[in-house]
């Protein structure tokens, strides 16, 4: 957008430096439009004169005849530079006219793409703004990611810990069942055996 708006720039100073260039041209072709409008008016007094003086001399008639001839010709050379001049001069104007209208449109486009690029510049900031903030909330999560991650871990290693505890734990309560239960069995056979006993010696007491 910047290169187009100097391009855009470049282009508006040569419109405007052409505009220039043709009011030049034009106020010269103007000044020699009038020039030869004041040459031919000078002229047309000369004739007035000659004829006056051919009018009341009979003398070198001829030689002003000739004359007359020639500022003639040279005043209807000077009315065709006059009108050249005069239509070069409109074909400036016209021409000045143009160019005007072309910088006019440049500067427009010039200004609207001023007007773009300050837009594009206030989306820009809001963008890059909008990528801070989405940067830093990622940075935010990252770090919870990070915290809660630890802190699994930490919980993953305390039920190990406490399953390795609970295992040990169940694997001493049934060791001391078996013992129990050994010892359980051990007191039966002592009390069958001493059933056995006090039976035998009440029968040897009483006769059975």
């Amino acid at each position: 957008m910047a290169d187009q708006l100097r391009v855009e720039r470049a282009r508006a100073e040569r419109a405007e430096a052409s505009r220039k260039a043709a009011v030049v041209r034009a106020d010269s072709l103007e000044d020699r439009a009038t020039q030869a409008e004041k040459q031919s008016r000078d002229l047309r007094a000369h004739l007035d004169r000659l004829a006056a003086k051919l009018a009341t001399s009979g003398e070198e008639i001829e030689p002003l005849r000739v004359e007359l001839r020639e500022i003639r010709a040279e005043r209807d050379a000077l009315r065709s530079t006059a009108e050249s001049a005069t239509a070069a001069a409109d074909s400036a104007n016209a021409q000045l006219a143009e160019l005007t209208e072309r910088a006019e449109a440049a500067e427009r486009e010039r200004d609207r793409l001023r007007d773009e690029h300050g837009a594009l510049m206030e989306k820009s900031t809001f963008y890059e703004q909008a990528a801070k903030d989405a940067s830093a909330s990622l940075a935010a999560a990252s770090a919870a990611q990070v915290a809660a991650e630890q802190q699994a871990t930490e919980l993953r290693e305390t039920l190990d810990e406490r399953h390795e505890e609970f295992r040990q734990e169940r694997n001493r309560l049934s060791r001391e069942n078996e013992r129990l239960e050994k010892q359980n069995a051990q007191l039966q056979a002592d009390l069958e055996s001493a059933k056995g006993g006090i039976g035998g010696a009440l029968r040897k007491r009483f006769g059975g």
